[in-house]
């Protein structure tokens, strides 16, 4: 404000004055009820999306039947590629689950 001259010093009172008037026409905990509701939307939209892979195996082990090799070793194979999937989505999204799986090596081991 020291800074200022005279002129811009006046602008910026009424301008003061302008947001101090218009701040009382909305409540601000109206618009941070809007803003509380955006952010807890976008987070559940995404931890929606994060796959789990139990309703798959519950899927492969109702639908893959044989009691041979063969049969079991379908059904840990399929498993085996839906924890692949979930753990790739959830290194995409988390830096711990990142940092424990690095590389793809890390992933095979």
């Amino acid at each position: 404000r020291f800074l200022l001259s005279e002129s811009q010093r006046r602008l910026f009172e009424k301008l003061a004055l302008y947001c101090d008037k218009s701040a009382n026409l909305i409540p601000v905990s109206f618009v941070l009820g809007f803003y509380v509701a955006l952010v807890l939307e976008r987070w559940w939209g995404q931890f929606r999306t994060v796959p789990a892979p139990d309703g798959l195996m519950v899927a492969v082990a109702g639908s893959v039947h044989g009691a041979d090799a063969r049969g079991r070793l379908l059904r840990r194979t399929l498993l085996r590629y839906g924890s692949l999937a979930a753990l790739l989505v959830l290194r995409a999204v988390s830096t711990p689950v990142y940092k424990r799986f690095p590389t793809t090596d890390h992933l095979v081991q």
